[in-house]
């Protein structure tokens, strides 16, 4: 007989059932926690979510429950984006199946500002970003190494199908440290240092909030702070360094400064009869 381990029953309905547990303090973490989740409304993940939520409500007692409903009315989750991937249940469930049995996926995506073309790729896993899912995947086309990787944006695939087609997952793929490299979603290998000069009146913002876990802050007589900090691309960078306007100023790369400062030359324009 084949060893499976430990085999967990849950439901009241299941006979020899595991009870479930859960304090006050357990259910507020986990309610918070489905709150910040609501994109992910109408995918198998929130399926799940609203499935073990029922159980729960199902087994623990009442008293529990007006104890944790008590608590709860004084915490909020607000600022979530009002954003559905219920009409990307099928497509999700096909890369779920995909990533599982390694199966090679035919798509057809739509990059911004390009027409729909159809690609093969190889999923390894499904990641959260600010609200919007991304599919981890390697181009089946390029040739072995951490370049084909790329980030796939749900929102932008139009169909997928798995294929009669099996790949081999690399086996030093370590994707904990491909996502940590960067302060947003782009992928790359190598990335680049930012340095950026945040006035005083700005930089308790950055150190409140911070780009990156691993961002370092040169704190200067007067105030200010020089931040630095890695990104894949860019553009991770520079709508945080316009969001602080004449408050944030990118020394380097030159490359990007020369990037924002034709950016800015553009905006003005665009308001050059407001002067």
């Amino acid at each position: 007989e084949e060893d499976r381990g430990k085999v967990w029953k849950l439901g009241p309905r299941t006979r020899g059932a595991y009870k479930i547990a859960a304090s006050a303090t357990e259910l507020i973490a986990l309610s918070l926690g489905r709150d910040l989740l609501h994109p992910l409304a109408g995918t198998p993940f929130w399926l799940g979510i609203e499935s073990f939520w029922s159980k729960l409500q199902d087994e623990l007692p009442d008293a529990v429950w007006d104890h944790y409903e008590k608590y709860r009315r004084v915490l909020h989750v607000i600022g979530t984006p009002a954003k559905s991937y219920e009409q990307k249940h099928g497509i999700l469930s096909t890369i779920n199946r995909a990533i599982l049995q390694h199966r090679v996926l035919e798509i057809e995506y739509q990059s911004l500002g390009k027409p729909p073309a159809t690609r093969r790729i190889e999923a390894y896993a499904v990641a959260v970003f600010q609200s919007s899912l991304y599919i981890i995947a390697a181009a089946h086309e390029l040739p072995d190494g951490d370049e084909r990787i790329r980030h796939w944006k749900l929102d932008r695939f139009q169909k997928a199908t798995a294929l009669d087609e099996w790949f081999k997952p690399p086996s030093d793929a370590d994707l904990e440290s491909h996502l940590a490299k960067t302060t947003g979603v782009f992928a790359g290998t190598k990335p680049k240092t930012f340095r950026i000069r945040i006035s005083r009146y700005a930089a308790q913002w950055v150190i409140e909030d911070p780009w990156h876990a691993e961002q370092k802050i040169d704190r200067k007589p007067d105030g200010s702070i020089l931040l630095t900090v890695q990104a894949a691309h860019e553009l991770e960078i520079i709508p945080r360094v316009l969001a602080l306007g004449s408050e944030a100023e990118i020394l380097s790369p030159v490359a990007c400064r020369r990037t924002i400062a034709m950016t800015i030359q553009q905006m003005a324009a665009l308001y050059a009869d407001a002067m």
